[in-house]
């Protein structure tokens, strides 16, 4: 007898829902409250490049556009996608052999550079973990053991990140007027705890944590297993630290598209932090954020606000293009409908 079956099939399900496989669908709540989350980082993001855009002489801003290079941006990209798919590719493959789940490498990139273009045009980092999440669930990998692949990844990528920033915190403070050096101070603080302190509760959760376990797990492994998995974490350190530098890399060749002045050791000392404080997930995408730090940061280098605004613009524009095929992966993850099933 022919039955209509209502469920959606996986991949086919609004963004505001991620369901994963065997586990029910949350509920309406659980929706509007991400709505609401969505909206006020909407707000915050529009709030301060607002605010930034009050400030701004526009005729200026035009000469910029008129004198860019497109050779540049167009490097620019390509260094954008190489850290979006092959070097966060790599990362995920490693973490899930760490974790004894692997993968293969095209199937982690992919996964990466959905990740990514989720967090370049939802609610930043953690939905795009939530989308690699749901697709790694998709793919079989024990829900615990992605968690902890994503998790480890996840704190590889911060604490090289504040690494990156505290080299470059003191000549940075010294540029900055003393009115905003005890905001960013305090800023900085508050991402480092909250990324320690979330990094801590999530791996609790998973319960990977206590401390015991983990001891446990590591003296099953083995001298060889241990030293193995002692390379692989480097390995990612390593790779996430690189990641870093490229970004570094990525704002040189977008400032030398629109002719600044800036050299690579001066966006050295700014960049990191300012991705560090864009990092605060009360932002879209840590647009706004990002913004507002860069002007602050580069007017110690005398750089007026429209030349420190325009290269974080093109940044965040360069990212989401970057990303544009982890949406084609997305969509292609999409099952067609059967519509009703014979019982």
């Amino acid at each position: 007898m022919p039955v209509h079956d209502d469920r959606r099939p996986l991949g086919t399900e609004p963004m505001s829902v991620f369901q994963f496989p065997g586990e029910k669908a949350p509920k309406a709540a659980s929706d509007f409250r991400q709505l609401a989350v969505i909206t006020f980082k909407a707000l915050i993001s529009i709030g301060l490049i607002a605010f930034l855009a009050t400030r701004l002489n526009y005729a200026q801003v035009l000469s910029y556009w008129h004198v860019l290079n497109g050779v540049w941006i167009l490097g620019a990209l390509a260094v954008l996608f190489l850290e979006m798919s092959a070097i966060a590719g790599v990362r995920l493959r490693l973490m899930l052999l760490y974790v004894d789940a692997r993968r293969p490498l095209a199937t982690t990139v992919q996964i990466a550079l959905c990740g990514f273009f989720f967090e370049q045009v939802t609610i930043g980092f953690v939905g795009g973990d939530v989308v690699r999440l749901w697709l790694l669930r998709r793919g079989d990998v024990p829900l615990g053991r992605a968690i902890g692949a994503l998790l480890l990844d996840r704190a590889c990528g911060f604490a090289s990140l504040v690494l990156l920033s505290f080299l470059g915190m003191h000549a940075l403070l010294a540029l900055v007027d003393e009115s905003f050096r005890s905001v960013i101070t305090v800023t900085l603080l508050v991402v480092v705890i909250t990324g320690c302190v979330g990094v801590g509760v999530a791996f609790a959760s998973t319960k990977l944590l206590p401390l015991s376990r983990l001891t446990v797990f590591w003296q099953r492994l083995g001298p060889r297993g241990q030293a193995i998995n002692t390379a692989v974490l480097g390995i990612v350190f390593a790779l996430a630290a690189t990641t870093h530098l490229l970004n570094v890399l990525v704002f040189w060749m977008l400032g030398q598209s629109l002719g600044l002045t800036v050299a690579f050791d001066q966006w050295f000392i700014v960049v990191p932090t300012v991705l560090l404080i864009s990092m605060l997930p009360i932002s879209i995408g840590g647009w706004g954020m990002r913004e507002g730090a860069m002007v602050v940061a580069l007017r110690g280098f005398g750089i007026p606000t429209e030349e420190a605004l325009l290269p974080s613009i093109l940044f965040g524009l360069c990212a989401v293009i970057a990303t544009l095929p982890g949406a084609i992966f997305w969509i292609s993850t999409r099952r067609p409908s059967t519509g009703r099933e014979k019982v």
